[in-house]
């Protein structure tokens, strides 16, 4: 099986002195015979993914070496 990370651009971080600043969240690793198949286990693994609203379809995967 291949590992993949996956991050989105969706959502912001907060800096400390309370302004908002746009980057990537990373959302998780997982394994699977291919990134769809590693996605939907990221997702199975992790229902927090989807209930704190980021889409699924907008996460990016790459493989991990």
């Amino acid at each position: 099986m291949k590992e993949y990370i996956f991050y989105t651009i969706e959502g912001f971080t907060q800096a400390p002195d309370g302004e908002d600043i746009e980057n990537c969240q990373l959302l998780g690793r997982s394994h699977g015979k291919d990134k769809q198949d590693a996605l939907q286990n990221l997702l199975k693994e992790n229902p927090w993914i989807e209930q704190r609203g980021y889409d699924a379809c907008e996460a990016i995967g790459k493989e991990l070496a």
